[in-house]
C-alpha cells in the first residue's frame, strides 16, 4: 500500500490503483489463476473487495483465463514433465482451478495425447535408472514411478509389460 504520511489514509482508488500495479508486476513472470491472483493480492494487504475488482479488471484485458491458464499449464507439463491425467488434474486443483474448468483443459489432453503411448515412452526413458537390478525390483520402481507421475493402473501395467519385455529381448 502506498505510504502517504501518518495522518492520511489512502483513498480506495488509490489503494485499486496500487493492487492493480501489484498484480501486473506478478503477471510478468508467468500466466496466472484467478486463485493465485486473489491469494497474491491478499497477501498484499488487499481485502476481498479490491481482490474481486482487480481480477474481474485483469479478466476483462485478457490477463487472467482460468481455461487458458489450464490448457498451457497441461501442455507445458507435457513438454517438460510428461505426467498423466490424474497428476494433472491434482496439480490444477492447487493452482485453485475449478473443476468445471479443469474437466475441459482435460478432455483436450485427452484429444491430442495417448496417455498409454507417453506412459510407455517414460517408461523406455526411466528403466534405463534400474539396469542390473533384478526384475521385480525394477518393476515396482517403475510401477511406483508412473503411479506418481499419475498414470492410470492399467496404463502403467501396459507399460511396464512393453517396456520390460523389450529389455528382457536386449
Amino acid at each position: 500500500m502506498a505510504s502517504l504520511g501518518p495522518n492520511k489514509m489512502p483513498s480506495v482508488d488509490e489503494d485499486i490503483a496500487e493492487a492493480k500495479r501489484q498484480a501486473l508486476y506478478y503477471l510478468k513472470s508467468r500466466a496466472r489463476s484467478s486463485a493465485e491472483m486473489r491469494h497474491y493480492l491478499a497477501r498484499k494487504g488487499h481485502g476481498t473487495p479490491i481482490q474481486e475488482e482487480v481480477v474481474t479488471w485483469l479478466e476483462e484485458l485478457g490477463y487472467i483465463d482460468d481455461l487458458q491458464f489450464s490448457q498451457q499449464w497441461i501442455e507445458n507439463r507435457c513438454r517438460t514433465k510428461p505426467m498423466g491425467e490424474r497428476r494433472l488434474t491434482y496439480e490444477l486443483r492447487q493452482k485453485g482451478i475449478h473443476q468445471v474448468i479443469i474437466d475441459a483443459a482435460i478432455l483436450e489432453f485427452r484429444e491430442a495425447v495417448d496417455e498409454t503411448e507417453l506412459a510407455c515412452q517414460l517408461a523406455r526413458d526411466q528403466v534405463k535408472t534400474y539396469q542390473g537390478q533384478e526384475t521385480s525390483a525394477a518393476r515396482r520402481k517403475l510401477a511406483g514411478f508412473l503411479h506418481r507421475r499419475g498414470f492410470q493402473a492399467n496404463d502403467i501395467y501396459y507399460a511396464l509389460e512393453q517396456v520390460l519385455d523389450e529389455e528382457a529381448e536386449v
